[in-house]
């Protein structure tokens, strides 16, 4: 386990758990938190280095920051070790590049990224009925996510941006759902709740629309300043129906939510997606023993990426841009 915040804890936690699978070694920036970690976990701990060149390591889970994503990556696979990449895989597009040569030069390892909405059982049923048609034509998503607000924002530099870090889910599962590959995103942002983070680039909402190459449409709600929890939901809209994630379809009325409604919703990121968090990691530990295809891959990434790229630059442009250039970002 390499990076030992939130979800390195969280894979860690898993891999104590899963059969088959032994968790080696810790490893964090801080030589503390390794220890601390280590300790809990009763293996022991590392720097990176020494991790990624360790003879008793098979695989690495890599949940590190994600503006160092793309040069841990590289290093993992220089050192001949399967691969689970947190996602973003990079924030910027190359670095990304780079990752997928490093996994081009080594194609007998591998890559998996954690996408992990794709091993949720509600999305994986939501993409299984709208493959098999039952909406007919899929033509829009709609989709929200919100994190709930905390006293204060990630560094930007160290996420890569909001619309890049946290936003990646979101384009990701716009993709997979609508099974089209993105062409344009333009971004909208407000930086009300936390003006700190206007003149660094960066927002605590925005609206993002991605267009497709086949005429499809995700329109997309992100925010890290949501007051009853962790809400997040979407709507495949066809030509014949929808599907929706994690939400009703209207009724007469009118709703309002608010801080009141948290004992509603999940506090945590790691409560809502339990399940999925520990069935990416099986799949990931199945295909790295040939017992399985691994989980979405470096490609679907670089899509992800690309939008992020696109929308966190438009944030900030005020227009639509290309998905694809590497856009500047401060």
């Amino acid at each position: 386990m390499a990076g030992l915040g939130g979800m390195g804890t969280v894979h860690a936690a898993n891999a104590r758990a899963l059969e088959g699978v032994e968790l080696v070694a810790v490893a964090s920036t801080r030589p503390e938190r390794a220890a601390e970690a280590a300790a809990e976990l009763g293996v022991r701990a590392c720097g990176y280095a020494e991790l990624f060149a360790a003879g008793d390591v098979d695989a690495v889970v890599l949940a590190a920051r994600s503006v160092d994503h793309a040069e841990h990556a590289q290093a993992v696979l220089a050192a001949g070790k399967h691969l689970l990449l947190e996602k973003p895989g990079a924030t910027t597009l190359a670095g990304h590049e780079a990752v997928r040569a490093a996994a081009a030069a080594r194609p007998e390892l591998v890559v998996q990224v954690a996408y992990h909405r794709r091993f949720d059982a509600r999305w994986a049923e939501a993409r299984r009925l709208v493959a098999a048609g039952a909406i007919g034509r899929p033509l829009l998503v709609l989709g929200v996510a919100r994190d709930v607000r905390t006293p204060e924002p990630e560094d930007p530099v160290a996420s890569g941006g909001f619309l890049v870090d946290m936003a990646s889910h979101d384009y990701d599962a716009a993709c997979w759902l609508l099974g089209q590959e993105p062409v344009e995103a333009h971004a909208v942002r407000q930086a009300g709740v936390y003006p700190e983070l206007e003149a660094l680039g960066d927002l605590d909402n925005a609206a993002v629309t991605v267009r497709f190459d086949g005429g499809g449409i995700a329109a997309l709600h992100v925010s890290r300043t949501c007051a009853w929890g962790h809400d997040v939901r979407a709507e495949v809209v066809g030509d014949e129906g929808s599907v929706l994630i994690g939400t009703a379809a209207s009724r007469d009325g009118v709703t309002v939510l608010d801080a009141r409604d948290r004992a509603r919703f999940p506090q945590d990121y790691r409560e809502l997606f339990r399940d999925a968090y520990a069935a990416e990691l099986a799949a990931f530990a199945a295909a790295c023993r040939g017992e399985g295809p691994a989980g979405p891959g470096l490609e679907d990434d670089r899509r992800a990426v690309a939008v992020g790229v696109a929308a966190r630059a438009s944030a900030l442009a005020g227009r639509p841009l290309e998905v694809g250039p590497d856009w500047p970002w401060p």
